[in-house]
Protein backbone atom coordinates (compact mmCIF):
# COMPACT_ATOMS: atom_id res chain seq x y z
CA UNK A 1 0.00 0.00 0.00
CA UNK A 2 2.48 2.59 0.83
CA UNK A 3 4.43 1.72 -2.39
CA UNK A 4 1.33 2.56 -4.04
CA UNK A 5 0.95 6.03 -2.79
CA UNK A 6 4.26 6.94 -3.36
CA UNK A 7 4.67 5.50 -7.38
CA UNK A 8 3.22 8.56 -8.35
CA UNK A 9 5.52 10.95 -6.69
CA UNK A 10 8.36 8.80 -8.23
CA UNK A 11 7.52 8.80 -11.54
CA UNK A 12 6.99 12.97 -10.80
CA UNK A 13 10.48 12.61 -10.00
CA UNK A 14 11.54 10.94 -12.64
CA UNK A 15 9.84 12.93 -15.17
CA UNK A 16 11.54 16.16 -13.73
CA UNK A 17 14.90 14.70 -13.76
CA UNK A 18 13.70 13.23 -17.28
CA UNK A 19 13.00 17.10 -18.48
CA UNK A 20 16.56 18.72 -16.75
CA UNK A 21 18.36 16.33 -18.74
CA UNK A 22 16.83 16.78 -22.14
CA UNK A 23 16.99 20.76 -21.54
CA UNK A 24 21.17 20.19 -20.84
CA UNK A 25 21.34 18.42 -24.10
CA UNK A 26 19.54 20.40 -25.87
CA UNK A 27 21.39 23.00 -24.80
CA UNK A 28 19.10 26.25 -26.14
CA UNK A 29 15.58 25.93 -24.20
CA UNK A 30 13.58 28.79 -23.05
CA UNK A 31 14.21 27.51 -19.41
CA UNK A 32 17.88 27.38 -19.85
CA UNK A 33 18.25 30.08 -21.57
CA UNK A 34 15.96 32.16 -19.03
CA UNK A 35 18.52 30.22 -16.22
CA UNK A 36 21.80 31.82 -17.88
CA UNK A 37 19.98 35.32 -17.77
CA UNK A 38 19.63 35.04 -14.02
CA UNK A 39 23.04 35.04 -13.02
CA UNK A 40 24.52 37.95 -11.29
CA UNK A 41 27.16 39.67 -12.86
CA UNK A 42 28.67 42.54 -11.11
CA UNK A 43 31.65 44.26 -13.80
CA UNK A 44 34.63 46.40 -13.68
CA UNK A 45 35.15 49.38 -15.67
CA UNK A 46 38.23 51.04 -16.22
CA UNK A 47 39.22 54.81 -17.60
CA UNK A 48 42.31 56.61 -17.44
CA UNK A 49 40.50 60.25 -17.13
CA UNK A 50 39.14 62.03 -13.81
CA UNK A 51 35.42 62.01 -12.70
CA UNK A 52 34.91 65.26 -14.26
CA UNK A 53 35.10 64.10 -17.69
CA UNK A 54 32.96 62.80 -20.32
CA UNK A 55 34.18 59.46 -20.72
CA UNK A 56 33.19 59.16 -16.82
CA UNK A 57 29.60 60.46 -17.76
CA UNK A 58 29.83 57.63 -20.45
CA UNK A 59 30.66 54.75 -18.16
CA UNK A 60 27.79 56.24 -15.72
CA UNK A 61 25.04 55.98 -18.21
CA UNK A 62 26.09 52.54 -19.09
CA UNK A 63 25.74 51.45 -15.34
CA UNK A 64 22.34 53.45 -14.95
CA UNK A 65 21.00 51.54 -18.03
CA UNK A 66 22.47 48.16 -17.22
CA UNK A 67 21.69 47.99 -14.03
CA UNK A 68 17.81 49.28 -14.83
CA UNK A 69 17.49 46.60 -17.69
CA UNK A 70 18.49 44.01 -15.41
CA UNK A 71 16.92 45.35 -12.30
CA UNK A 72 19.94 45.08 -10.45
CA UNK A 73 21.05 41.91 -11.54
CA UNK A 74 23.79 43.46 -13.71
CA UNK A 75 25.85 46.19 -11.85
CA UNK A 76 29.02 48.16 -12.73
CA UNK A 77 31.87 49.16 -10.80
CA UNK A 78 33.72 52.41 -12.21
CA UNK A 79 37.26 53.04 -11.99
CA UNK A 80 38.16 56.19 -13.19
CA UNK A 81 41.88 58.10 -12.98
CA UNK A 82 43.56 55.22 -13.79
CA UNK A 83 42.59 53.62 -10.21
CA UNK A 84 43.42 50.53 -12.06
CA UNK A 85 46.66 51.05 -13.73
CA UNK A 86 48.06 52.50 -16.23
CA UNK A 87 46.51 50.95 -19.51
CA UNK A 88 49.07 48.27 -20.18
CA UNK A 89 47.94 46.82 -16.99
CA UNK A 90 44.53 47.06 -17.74
CA UNK A 91 44.74 45.60 -21.36
CA UNK A 92 46.66 42.43 -19.37
CA UNK A 93 43.93 42.28 -16.65
CA UNK A 94 41.37 42.46 -19.26
CA UNK A 95 42.68 39.78 -21.64
CA UNK A 96 42.06 37.15 -18.60
CA UNK A 97 38.94 38.83 -17.30
CA UNK A 98 39.98 40.42 -14.28
CA UNK A 99 38.70 43.42 -15.86
CA UNK A 100 35.94 43.40 -18.16
CA UNK A 101 35.13 46.87 -19.86
CA UNK A 102 37.51 50.32 -20.79
CA UNK A 103 37.35 53.08 -22.33
CA UNK A 104 41.23 53.01 -23.80
CA UNK A 105 42.23 56.21 -25.59
CA UNK A 106 43.08 55.28 -29.11
CA UNK A 107 46.72 57.05 -28.12
CA UNK A 108 47.55 54.18 -26.39
CA UNK A 109 46.12 51.39 -28.33
CA UNK A 110 47.54 52.64 -31.39
CA UNK A 111 50.70 51.82 -29.92
CA UNK A 112 49.91 47.89 -30.22
CA UNK A 113 47.77 47.88 -33.22
CA UNK A 114 49.46 50.99 -36.59
CA UNK A 115 46.00 50.37 -37.88
CA UNK A 116 44.72 52.29 -35.25
CA UNK A 117 46.42 55.06 -35.82
CA UNK A 118 44.18 56.36 -38.91
CA UNK A 119 42.34 58.23 -36.48
CA UNK A 120 45.57 60.50 -35.72
CA UNK A 121 45.31 61.70 -39.36
CA UNK A 122 45.87 65.39 -39.02
CA UNK A 123 42.96 67.95 -39.68
CA UNK A 124 40.86 65.16 -41.23
CA UNK A 125 37.80 66.11 -39.09
CA UNK A 126 36.13 69.82 -38.78
CA UNK A 127 35.68 68.55 -35.26
CA UNK A 128 34.23 65.99 -32.84
CA UNK A 129 30.84 66.34 -34.22
CA UNK A 130 32.51 65.01 -37.63
CA UNK A 131 34.31 62.44 -36.22
CA UNK A 132 31.66 60.61 -33.99
CA UNK A 133 29.86 60.37 -37.60
CA UNK A 134 31.91 57.82 -38.83
CA UNK A 135 31.19 55.64 -35.44
CA UNK A 136 29.10 53.18 -37.40
CA UNK A 137 31.31 53.19 -40.89
CA UNK A 138 32.59 50.11 -41.62
CA UNK A 139 36.20 51.21 -41.38
CA UNK A 140 35.33 51.66 -37.84
CA UNK A 141 34.19 48.62 -37.45
CA UNK A 142 37.26 47.25 -39.32
CA UNK A 143 39.01 49.29 -36.79
CA UNK A 144 37.75 47.70 -34.00
CA UNK A 145 38.14 44.56 -35.69
CA UNK A 146 42.20 44.65 -35.60
CA UNK A 147 41.64 44.24 -31.54
CA UNK A 148 40.82 40.76 -31.07
CA UNK A 149 44.70 39.44 -30.87
CA UNK A 150 44.33 41.59 -27.69
CA UNK A 151 41.96 39.42 -26.17
CA UNK A 152 39.67 42.27 -26.12
CA UNK A 153 36.38 42.80 -27.96
CA UNK A 154 35.85 46.49 -29.77
CA UNK A 155 31.98 47.90 -29.09
CA UNK A 156 32.31 51.71 -29.85
CA UNK A 157 34.25 54.29 -30.51
CA UNK A 158 33.84 57.01 -27.63
CA UNK A 159 34.78 60.36 -28.32
CA UNK A 160 36.21 63.40 -26.67
CA UNK A 161 37.34 66.95 -27.75
CA UNK A 162 39.24 67.32 -30.93
CA UNK A 163 42.88 68.11 -29.68
CA UNK A 164 44.28 71.98 -30.58
CA UNK A 165 47.47 73.55 -29.19
CA UNK A 166 47.41 75.11 -26.17
CA UNK A 167 50.55 76.91 -25.49
CA UNK A 168 51.91 79.08 -21.89
CA UNK A 169 52.19 81.89 -24.91
CA UNK A 170 52.08 82.18 -28.63
CA UNK A 171 49.52 82.24 -31.39
CA UNK A 172 50.39 78.34 -33.40
CA UNK A 173 48.74 79.99 -36.36
CA UNK A 174 51.69 78.67 -39.19
CA UNK A 175 54.34 75.56 -39.33
CA UNK A 176 57.57 78.15 -38.40
CA UNK A 177 55.41 79.07 -35.00
CA UNK A 178 56.25 75.47 -34.02
CA UNK A 179 60.01 75.50 -35.03
CA UNK A 180 61.82 74.38 -31.67
CA UNK A 181 59.03 74.25 -29.48
CA UNK A 182 58.51 71.68 -26.98
CA UNK A 183 54.88 70.00 -27.24
CA UNK A 184 53.27 67.43 -24.47
CA UNK A 185 52.08 64.93 -26.62
CA UNK A 186 50.24 61.50 -26.06
CA UNK A 187 53.28 59.53 -27.77
CA UNK A 188 51.43 58.21 -30.65
CA UNK A 189 53.81 58.17 -33.93
CA UNK A 190 51.37 59.63 -35.98
CA UNK A 191 51.27 62.71 -34.00
CA UNK A 192 55.19 62.51 -33.18
CA UNK A 193 55.67 62.74 -36.39
CA UNK A 194 53.27 65.40 -37.42
CA UNK A 195 55.09 68.12 -34.62
CA UNK A 196 58.43 67.01 -35.59
CA UNK A 197 57.71 67.45 -39.71
CA UNK A 198 56.63 71.15 -38.11
CA UNK A 199 60.13 71.46 -36.25
CA UNK A 200 59.00 70.99 -33.10
CA UNK A 201 60.14 68.31 -30.46
CA UNK A 202 56.91 66.36 -29.05
CA UNK A 203 57.43 65.07 -25.54
CA UNK A 204 55.80 61.92 -23.98
CA UNK A 205 55.02 63.01 -20.09
CA UNK A 206 52.27 61.74 -17.53
CA UNK A 207 48.67 63.86 -17.46
CA UNK A 208 50.34 64.66 -13.27
CA UNK A 209 53.55 66.45 -14.51
CA UNK A 210 51.97 68.87 -17.43
CA UNK A 211 50.89 71.15 -14.90
CA UNK A 212 54.02 71.75 -13.41
CA UNK A 213 55.92 71.46 -16.49
CA UNK A 214 53.23 74.28 -18.55
CA UNK A 215 53.66 76.36 -15.24
CA UNK A 216 57.92 76.35 -14.95
CA UNK A 217 58.45 76.42 -18.66
CA UNK A 218 59.41 73.08 -19.32
CA UNK A 219 57.07 72.59 -21.93
CA UNK A 220 56.17 75.20 -24.24
CA UNK A 221 52.33 73.96 -24.80
CA UNK A 222 50.55 70.59 -24.73
CA UNK A 223 48.19 69.15 -27.43
CA UNK A 224 44.66 69.05 -25.91
CA UNK A 225 41.18 69.30 -25.93
CA UNK A 226 39.01 71.73 -24.02
CA UNK A 227 37.68 68.85 -21.65
CA UNK A 228 41.21 67.75 -20.55
CA UNK A 229 42.03 71.64 -20.34
CA UNK A 230 39.33 72.28 -17.90
CA UNK A 231 39.65 69.00 -16.33
CA UNK A 232 43.48 69.71 -15.25
CA UNK A 233 43.25 72.74 -14.72
CA UNK A 234 45.68 73.64 -17.58
CA UNK A 235 43.67 77.53 -18.19
CA UNK A 236 45.70 78.37 -15.20
CA UNK A 237 49.10 77.99 -16.16
CA UNK A 238 48.42 78.92 -20.39
CA UNK A 239 47.51 82.11 -21.96
CA UNK A 240 46.77 80.70 -25.51
CA UNK A 241 44.52 78.23 -27.07
CA UNK A 242 44.97 77.91 -30.53
CA UNK A 243 41.86 76.05 -32.71
CA UNK A 244 43.84 73.73 -35.07
CA UNK A 245 41.78 71.17 -34.63
CA UNK A 246 44.52 69.21 -36.19
CA UNK A 247 44.04 65.29 -33.97
CA UNK A 248 40.85 63.37 -33.74
CA UNK A 249 40.99 62.18 -29.84
CA UNK A 250 38.62 58.79 -28.82
CA UNK A 251 38.43 56.13 -27.13
CA UNK A 252 37.62 52.26 -28.28
CA UNK A 253 35.27 51.34 -25.93
CA UNK A 254 36.36 47.52 -25.52
CA UNK A 255 35.10 44.38 -23.62
CA UNK A 256 37.35 41.45 -21.72
CA UNK A 257 36.40 38.40 -24.37
CA UNK A 258 36.61 36.59 -22.20
CA UNK A 259 33.56 38.15 -19.82
CA UNK A 260 31.75 38.05 -22.84
CA UNK A 261 32.03 34.49 -24.04
CA UNK A 262 30.92 33.82 -20.32
CA UNK A 263 27.22 35.39 -20.68
CA UNK A 264 24.30 34.03 -22.23
CA UNK A 265 23.32 35.44 -25.47
CA UNK A 266 20.39 37.00 -23.66
CA UNK A 267 22.79 38.82 -21.62
CA UNK A 268 25.54 39.52 -24.72
CA UNK A 269 22.27 41.07 -26.23
CA UNK A 270 21.64 43.43 -23.02
CA UNK A 271 25.27 44.43 -22.33
CA UNK A 272 25.36 45.64 -26.36
CA UNK A 273 22.58 47.77 -26.07
CA UNK A 274 23.20 49.44 -22.67
CA UNK A 275 26.72 50.38 -24.05
CA UNK A 276 24.99 51.48 -27.52
CA UNK A 277 22.97 53.93 -25.45
CA UNK A 278 25.73 54.62 -23.01
CA UNK A 279 27.52 55.83 -25.93
CA UNK A 280 25.40 57.50 -28.19
CA UNK A 281 24.98 59.78 -24.73
CA UNK A 282 28.73 59.99 -24.18
CA UNK A 283 29.03 61.21 -27.36
CA UNK A 284 26.17 64.16 -27.31
CA UNK A 285 27.54 64.94 -23.78
CA UNK A 286 31.09 65.64 -25.21
CA UNK A 287 29.96 67.51 -28.39
CA UNK A 288 27.82 70.07 -25.84
CA UNK A 289 30.26 70.39 -23.55
CA UNK A 290 33.04 71.07 -26.05
CA UNK A 291 30.78 73.80 -27.16
CA UNK A 292 30.10 75.56 -23.84
CA UNK A 293 33.68 74.28 -22.77
CA UNK A 294 35.01 76.35 -25.37
CA UNK A 295 32.73 79.32 -24.88
CA UNK A 296 33.93 79.33 -21.25
CA UNK A 297 37.77 79.05 -22.14
CA UNK A 298 37.02 82.27 -23.89
CA UNK A 299 36.69 84.28 -20.64
CA UNK A 300 39.62 82.49 -19.13
CA UNK A 301 42.65 82.96 -21.76
CA UNK A 302 42.81 84.21 -25.29
CA UNK A 303 41.44 81.76 -27.84
CA UNK A 304 42.37 82.02 -31.63
CA UNK A 305 40.69 80.44 -34.80
CA UNK A 306 42.20 80.33 -37.90
CA UNK A 307 40.39 81.44 -41.35
CA UNK A 308 42.81 79.33 -43.55
CA UNK A 309 44.84 76.33 -42.56
CA UNK A 310 46.42 75.61 -46.28
CA UNK A 311 49.70 76.65 -44.49
CA UNK A 312 49.90 72.98 -42.95
CA UNK A 313 48.71 71.38 -46.32
CA UNK A 314 52.25 70.11 -47.16
CA UNK A 315 52.46 68.52 -43.48
CA UNK A 316 49.03 67.54 -43.98
CA UNK A 317 49.21 65.57 -47.34
CA UNK A 318 53.05 64.22 -46.22
CA UNK A 319 51.71 62.23 -43.69
CA UNK A 320 48.72 60.89 -45.31
CA UNK A 321 50.88 59.87 -47.75
CA UNK A 322 53.16 58.04 -45.62
CA UNK A 323 51.25 56.18 -44.03
CA UNK A 324 48.64 55.23 -46.40
CA UNK A 325 51.42 53.45 -48.29
CA UNK A 326 51.92 51.72 -44.62
CA UNK A 327 48.39 50.37 -43.72
CA UNK A 328 45.27 49.74 -46.15
CA UNK A 329 42.93 50.89 -43.40
CA UNK A 330 44.45 54.29 -42.55
CA UNK A 331 43.68 54.97 -46.26
CA UNK A 332 40.17 53.54 -45.64
CA UNK A 333 39.45 55.85 -43.67
CA UNK A 334 41.26 59.09 -44.70
CA UNK A 335 39.19 58.05 -48.22
CA UNK A 336 35.62 57.70 -46.15
CA UNK A 337 36.30 60.88 -43.92
CA UNK A 338 36.60 62.64 -47.21
CA UNK A 339 33.46 61.85 -48.50
CA UNK A 340 31.66 63.15 -45.72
Amino acid sequence: MRMKKLLPFLLLFFLLIAGACNQQTSGGTKDSAQAASSDIHEFKLSTIVQTSHTWVAAAEKFKEELETRTNGRMQVEIYPASQLGPEADVIQLMSVGAVDFGFITNAYLASRVDSLNAWFMPFLFDGIEDAARMRDSEISRKLLDTLEEQQITGLDWLFTGSHSILMKQGVMDSPEAFVGKQIRAPGSVVINDFYQQLGASPLPMPVSEVYTSLQTGVIDGINASVDSIFTEKFHEVADDFTLLNQFAFNAAVVMSTATLEKLSEEDKEIVLEAMRVAIDYGNEVAIKKDYEGLEELRQQIKVHELDDFEAFSDVRDSIYNKYSEKDPLIKELIEEAQKQ
